[in-house]
């Protein structure tokens, strides 16, 4: 996405005062380094875990990678954040696919969910408005990301669930040595998520705030326990 005018190297961190900026938040004008973005970006997690309750002290982990640059990059913030804890976690891949979204739709229909700890999948912001669009648009629910929860049918799928809601798929990359683009993987619904967040910064978590509503919830049939 692109960033304002003002080039980096004109701007210091709006947070430590560093020149070393490495993204602006075109949605809050904030300039960030590597350190405060990270440690924004794990603040993003702590909050999600905590508001919607995805995780208790004593849950044993399983944390899937997708095979996308992105898992290294969530592993790293993960591991940080339940390194305060006395947690089991293991890591798991994710079946082989050319598409996530299909790809944990495919993990999914095998399973029933857990009942015994948590199972972290590698789903951003990004995928949480993409689903929630795309269910919008065609009425088809078989796969949403609500309140960081994992819904098959409208259906929640116990012990499955996404703390990284509230992490855009660009700042996360951002954080990479690579120069690999934020669009390593697409469809026709994260197109559309990129350009309306393009056209109207700030769009992906106006929609997060809107999906997370007890009206909203409830008007598409949707009851957490």
């Amino acid at each position: 996405m692109n960033e304002p005018s003002t080039t980096k190297s004109a701007l210091k961190c709006s947070r430590c005062g560093s020149s070393d900026v490495l993204i602006v938040r075109r949605y809050s004008g904030e300039a960030l380094c590597r350190r405060c973005l990270r440690n924004s970006l794990l603040v993003r997690i702590r909050r999600a875990i905590s508001r919607y309750k995805l995780l208790s002290r004593n849950d044993d982990i399983i944390f899937l990678r997708s095979g996308l640059k992105r898992d290294d990059l969530l592993w790293d913030l993960f591991s940080e954040i339940e390194s305060e804890f006395p947690v089991s976690i293991r890591e798991e891949k994710l079946p082989p696919h050319t598409d996530l979204w299909e790809a944990i739709l495919v993990l999914l229909k095998e399973e029933e969910g857990i009942d015994n700890g948590k199972v972290i999948l590698p789903l951003l912001l990004d995928d949480a408005v993409g689903l929630l669009l795309r269910f919008i648009f065609t009425g088809s629910p078989s796969l949403l990301v609500l309140r960081g929860r994992i819904l098959l049918a409208l259906r929640e799928v116990p012990g499955y669930i996404s703390p990284f809601v509230e992490v855009p798929v660009e700042e996360l990359l951002a954080l990479s040595e690579s120069r690999e683009s934020s669009r390593e993987f697409e469809n026709v619904y994260l197109r559309l998520v990129w350009k309306l967040e393009e056209e109207n910064p700030g769009m992906r978590f106006n929609v997060l705030r809107v999906s997370e509503r007890g009206d909203f919830l409830k008007s598409i049939g949707i009851v957490f326990r």
